[in-house]
């Protein structure tokens, strides 16, 4: 009774003073009786040794599969490197368990309070896996080889014990000293031997001998799985010194060899074993456990086979414990979960984006415009079935930009004068004016809906979002597979749709939530186009809406900056019948008529010919059934639903034998949002686009309720608010929306002179050199207007800006008004006035008005010189011609019309060379010498015109460095010089108008003569002014034809301005010309329409009353006029309404008021806020 008790387990009836217990069992009992078999009580090899803490080793790979069936782990076990516990089948060999005695705090055999004998301060070991069984050991060879052993201390010899198992390298298992624990009902329960050594380390080592001079022991095998028959031959007691076990020779104990290698840490030292000198405990007796299948006991009787060799493996994954947390998904106020590319989702919708850019409608022939129209309408109906979401945004004009532009194509600008405008101050003041004058840009959208997501792919996406990952890859692939055939049809004549960029989509989303605020300085720097749901929320989070359910607006609040901005949301209600294009404008492009921004959103169901039929025929039902109740209370019917019967009998007709754009329908909601710093000028400017609509385009415009709801259906992915106002119409009519009619005109790196008067507003900039740098066209310009119209003024303008970016100007005005520029305070270093009426003689020479073309100007080789050669011949031609009109226009007219008078000159300006040293006086000598008295008596004219002071300009040789290069402006006059009317005959002129007509010839060719002497690539700018006197004579079309020509060549800005268009239509230049700009001509019907053919604008479709509505007066007003209109013709073809303001200069309108007196203090001003 009272056996020895296990090694590990202390005696039933002592008393554990630190045993950890609850107190309510008696740890005070009489051990059991022993059993005959207490060979089952032997511990497992490497019994007793001291657990420490070891670092974690890598697992070495497995020969056999993981045992899935092995019990609940202890954590203990785990964290010591012990093995799995077996589970317990029905029959179990007595090998298999421990004998323990009643523990009066049973765990249920699960070990969780095993007390684990360690040091007092353990490092923290990670799990390690159970190894699992190994398989039976193969015959050892004869002679093992030789392997380093563990540098542990060497076993000492101890009686009683048995055989020590094999010694492995790196530190040795260690074995945890667990209390003993009850089984189930009180039956003593024993744990499972503790199985084989697990495998941490490299390879195994041979054993060391148990006794010094004793051969090691051999290999021992690996069991199978399941298999623990090696405890089952160990005997019952320990045996006496010398002998060995039955059926085993005793080997002479051998010392154990050291390691060579390093000395393993302090930490990884294991204490010897205590020696064992009693006799193993007998165990209790216990309850057969549950009976399970076995395998056949391996046989001992055979050779020990040599341990297989382990491969090397990784270390298992160590996967950290789920925990949950209290995390607050995000306060998504969008309906849009994702972003990918030109691609928005939402749970149920993926929707496909697109920018439309836009298209010229204002002075368009009407078969261009009906053309246009119907390839929109195609496209629409061929996205039958599908929902559209068409958006039109603003995108405020980037002053910044422009300026900077501006400036790197200026490289030489003036150098600033002390007390005048710099060039930079000349920058801001045009930028502040942009700023000030809503110059927005429109931009149109539309986004298609054409794929509804299936509930397997909406459980895809979330599953995938947990992983980080958006929409499964094959979604995307389908959806690809429709997104090309959309922009196929997208992409046609009409809309000519591409998909947005990340940017754009990026802008619509951001100017979507932020209705009528100010716009984000910077986008995201972030360019791949992919959202995910967190990072929506950066849309949304700077902006705060503030409503209320019957409220007029709706309130939006910049959290960051405090901006405060109030939107009314307008719908289209009923509207009448639209003649579009002979009477009316695009419906909805109308509302940029009116001076701020605004914003459109229109939800359309596209139903093609099945859906519009069904419809129809439903409709059509209804008003059968409403006659027929009429006629069965014998009531006459309303005479609308008869006409209501009709049209739709009409339009089923068109329906079923018509195309497909017949047929389809769009139902849409149409929304326009208007936005006001304060809630009163909100909704004063929802009152004038509600009246502008009505008096315009009979559409009336209503204010709804639940205004928020409203302004989310122009963020993408937003629901219908609801479905009232719906607006049932052809898909003609709704192409004639056309949102992205355009106003544009000009380019965009010139000087800004004003903006489009039309049905939208845009800065207009002006590039002179734009069509010789870029387009490679001509640059002629023409400026046609009757007088008062504003030539003179725009002129002016164009001077002065381009001569503030250093560009050599020459101006020819011959009324004297403009040289009223060179007395401001930042050109008057640089400028000059020539007055002809006072200036030398020789001045205008008609020889030397004509440069004589120079070599370097030519290529090198053969064809250059052959080109020279065919410059210096043209150039001497022209200068005969140009003597010979001069020498006509000199002598009275009944003598310039015979025709003796044309031959006697054509022959003495044959004798004189045609060289720029050659004078007027030349050709005088040569007809006195002339054998004919009809000569003599035309050289005689000639003398007695050149006795006048005015005709000395003509006669002798030129001033040197008459026209210097210094100066960056020119100004060319003849004050006080009367100028003839063409309308009267030249025999009626006096004889100061006769002159006049000479001298006008000869100052066109002496300031284009100026541009003709510096450098061929360097900017040049001539503005002639009264080029109608040219008309009429060989010398003036050949001029403009070579100024024409030579504009592009020379890099030279040609301005010429005349009363009437024919003028310039007679000289044969009009497909030379590539900037026009005509004026106000309300006179003549015949006049506007050769104005509208400079234009190159159809003629007799209601184009003249346009002419005639420019620069409009009030009759009512007592002022003048603060401003000038016109239609311009841009190098690219664009024709539009411009209204030239160029005020942002200081002092400049009032040096180039023309208009004679004195100017009164008020002006009348610009109506831009004004007209609607």
């Amino acid at each position: 009774m009272t056996g020895t008790s296990p090694h590990g387990h202390p005696r039933a009836d002592a008393s554990s003073a630190d045993r950890h217990s609850n107190g309510v069992r008696s740890d005070n009992y009489s051990p059991p009786d022993p059993l005959d078999n207490s060979d089952e009580l032997v511990a497992a090899p490497g019994h007793g040794g001291v657990g420490v803490f070891q670092a974690p080793q890598p697992v070495r790979p497995r020969g056999t599969a993981v045992d899935t069936t092995m019990d609940i782990d202890s954590p203990f076990l785990d964290l010591f490197g012990g093995t799995a516990t077996p589970a317990r089948t029905t029959s179990t060999r007595p090998s298999d368990v421990y004998a323990n005695p009643v523990d009066p705090d049973p765990d249920r055999g699960f070990g969780f309070n095993d007390r684990v004998a360690a040091p007092d301060s353990p490092a923290p070991v990670s799990p390690v896996s159970p190894a699992a069984p190994r398989p039976p050991a193969r015959p050892a060879p004869s002679t093992p080889p030789a392997r380093p052993v563990s540098s542990a201390p060497p076993v000492r010899p101890v009686e009683s014990a048995p055989p020590v198992r094999p010694v492995v390298s790196g530190p040795p298992a260690v074995e945890p000293v667990v209390e003993e624990s009850p089984g189930w009902g009180g039956a003593p329960f024993t744990r499972a031997p503790v199985g084989p050594e697990p495998d941490f380390y490299s390879e195994p080592e041979t054993a060391a001998p148990a006794f010094p001079g004793e051969p090691a022991p051999a290999a021992e095998p690996l069991p199978d799985e399941f298999d623990f028959s090696e405890f089952d031959n160990w005997p019952t007691s320990a045996p006496a010194a010398g002998h060995s076990p039955a059926g085993v020779a005793p080997e002479p104990p051998r010392p154990v060899a050291a390691d060579p290698g390093p000395a393993p840490a302090v930490w990884q030292t294991v204490a010897a074993p205590a020696p064992v000198t009693s006799a193993l405990p007998v165990p209790v007796p216990e309850k057969a456990p549950a009976k399970r299948p076995e395998k056949a006991p391996a046989k001992r009787e055979k050779p020990a086979k040599p341990v297989r060799q382990r491969k090397e493996a990784k270390a298992p994954a160590v996967r950290p414990q789920k925990m949950k947390f209290g995390d607050r998904d995000p306060a998504m106020e969008l309906a849009i979960s994702e972003i990918a590319g030109h691609l928005t989702f939402t749970q149920s919708t993926v929707t496909a984006w697109y920018s439309l850019p836009e298209v010229r409608w204002a002075f368009r022939p009407d078969a261009e415009r009906e053309a246009l129209l119907s390839a929109i309408s195609e496209q629409y109906a061929g996205l039958a079935g599908f929902r559209l979401h068409l958006r039109r945004t603003t995108r405020p004009f980037p002053a910044d930009e422009w300026a900077r532009t501006v400036d790197s194509f200026t490289a030489k600008p003036l150098p600033d004068v002390h007390g005048a405008t710099s060039w930079s101050d000349h920058l801001v003041a045009a930028q502040r004016h942009l700023l000030s004058v809503n110059h927005a840009e429109g931009q149109t959208f539309l986004g298609v809906t054409f794929a509804r997501r299936s509930l397997g792919d909406t459980f895809s996406e979330r599953i995938l979002r947990m992983f980080g990952k958006g929409t499964s890859d094959g979604e995307r692939r389908k959806l690809g597979r429709t997104v090309e055939q959309f922009d196929e049809v997208l992409n046609a004549f009409g809309m000519r749709g591409r998909r947005v960029t990340p940017q754009e989509l990026e802008w619509l989303l951001y100017r979507s939530v932020a209705l009528a605020m100010a716009p984000p300085g910077l986008l995201s720097p972030v360019t791949n186009g992919h959202w995910e749901t967190g990072d929506l929320l950066a849309l949304t989070e700077q902006v705060e809406r503030y409503r209320t359910p019957y409220g007029s607006t709706v309130k939006l609040v910049n959290r960051m900056t405090g901006e405060e901005r109030h939107v009314a949301v307008l719908s289209v209600g009923r509207m009448e019948p639209l003649e579009i294009p002979e009477k009316h404008e695009p419906w909805m492009h109308f509302h940029e008529r009116l001076p701020w921004p605004m914003e459109l959103s229109s939800r359309i169901d596209i139903l093609g010919s099945n859906s519009s039929f069904k419809n129809l025929e439903h409709r059509l039902r209804m008003i059968r059934s409403q006659q027929l109740d009429y006629a069965e209370h014998g009531i006459d019917a309303p005479p609308e639903l008869e006409r209501l019967a009709k049209r739709a009998l009409v339009i089923g007709d068109e329906m079923t034998t018509g195309l497909p754009v017949e047929s389809a329908r769009a139902h849409g909601w149409h929304r326009i949002a208007v936005g006001g710093a304060t809630r009163e000028e909100c909704l004063e400017r929802a009152r004038r686009l509600i009246q502008l609509y009505s008096r315009e385009l009979r559409i009336s415009l209503q204010h709804p309720k639940n205004q928020d709801q409203l302004a989310r259906e122009f963020i993408p992915g937003e629901p219908i608010a609801n479905t009232g106002y719906v607006r049932r119409m052809p898909v003609k009519l709704l192409a004639a929306a056309l949102p992205q009619a355009a106003s544009t005109v000009g380019d965009r790196r010139g000087d800004l002179i004003g903006r489009t008067a039309g049905t939208c507003r845009r800065p207009v900039f002006l590039d002179l050199h734009f069509p010789m740098e870029v387009r490679e066209r001509s640059g002629l310009g023409v400026f046609v207007a009757e007088p008062g119209g504003g030539k003179s003024t725009l002129m002016g303008a164009l001077g002065y800006l381009n001569a503030r970016r250093g560009v050599q100007v020459t101006l020819l005005d011959p009324s004297g008004p403009l040289a009223r520029l060179c007395q401001m305070p930042e050109l008057r270093p640089y400028s000059r006035v020539l007055n002809l009426t006072g200036s030398e003689q020789g001045t205008l020479a008609p020889y030397a008005l004509i440069p004589t073309p120079i070599r370097s100007e030519f290529p090198t080789g053969p064809a250059g010189d052959r080109e020279f050669e065919i410059a210096i011949s043209n150039a001497r031609a022209e200068r005969r011609m140009l003597v010979q009109d001069i020498c006509s226009m000199l002598v009275p007219p009944q003598v310039a019309k015979e025709a003796s008078t044309a031959t006697l000159l054509r022959h003495a300006v044959r004798q004189v060379p045609a060289e720029e040293t050659s004078t007027l006086d030349d050709v005088v000598r040569t007809l006195q010498g002339l054998d004919d008295d009809e000569g003599r008596e035309l050289a005689n004219l000639l003398l007695d015109t050149a006795e006048m002071p005015l005709a000395l300009l003509f006669f002798g040789h030129p001033p040197a460095h008459l026209l210097g290069a210094d100066a960056a402006l020119t100004v060319i006059t003849m004050a006080g010089l009367r100028l003839p009317d063409l309308k009267i005959e030249r025999e009626y002129w006096s004889a100061e108008e006769s002159l006049a007509l000479p001298m006008l010839h000869t100052a066109h060719r002496l300031a284009v003569r100026r541009c003709y002497g510096g450098s061929m690539s360097s900017r040049k700018m001539v503005g002639l002014d009264e080029a109608h006197f040219m008309e009429g004579w060989r010398s003036g079309r050949s001029f403009l034809v070579r100024l024409a020509r030579d504009s592009r060549k020379w890099n030279l800005a040609a301005l010429v301005a005349s009363q009437n268009p024919r003028d310039i239509l007679g000289l044969d230049v009009q497909n030379l010309v590539s900037t026009v700009f005509v004026g106000r001509i309300a006179e003549d019907q015949e006049i506007a329409s050769e104005a509208l053919r400079l234009l190159r604008v159809p003629v007799h479709d209601g184009y003249e009353a346009t002419l005639a509505s420019l620069s409009q007066v009030d009759s009512s007003s007592q002022h003048r006029l603060g401003f000038r209109e016109f239609v311009m013709r841009d190098v690219d073809g664009r024709v539009q309404k411009v209204r030239v303001d160029v005020s942002y200069v200081d002092g400049l309108l009032e040096h180039l008021d023309t208009t004679p007196g004195v100017a009164p203090p008020s002006v009348a001003p610009l109506p831009s806020d004004l007209e609607v």
